[in-house]
């Protein structure tokens, strides 16, 4: 895959990723901050993905999807536009599930001067 194929399926995984998780998005913007976070190692990911896709590709239903290989940019790309949706997903759910304890150790009103 040349420069120009992973540039693009890039932004078309963005766009599905981002259309994905635009239910847990809020005013902070955190959701697509994720996505785009997730999407800088894309090109370092691709053998996993293109692994992951060739180990996964047999439905429960005895169906086989065709090889990595022989998938078009934009299969991949709503591939790995789901993959970092749920990492997305997941990640919210972790800083959501923290955020209760994060104001637990208040600080003490000298260490203001420091």
């Amino acid at each position: 895959m040349n420069a120009g194929e992973t540039a693009r399926l890039k932004r078309l995984a963005a766009g599905y990723a981002i259309e994905r998780v635009a239910p847990f998005e809020d005013v902070t913007g955190l959701a697509s901050a994720l996505v785009r976070r997730y999407l800088l190692g894309l090109g370092d990911s691709l053998d996993g993905y293109a692994a992951s896709w060739d180990a996964s590709r047999e439905d429960p239903d005895g169906c086989t999807w065709p090889e990595w290989a022989a998938l078009g940019l934009d299969v991949r790309a709503r591939y790995i536009g789901l993959e970092i949706a749920q990492c997305t997903v997941a990640m919210l759910d972790q800083i959501a599930s923290s955020e209760t304890d994060i104001h637990d150790v208040m600080p003490d009103a000298w260490e203001i001067g420091r």
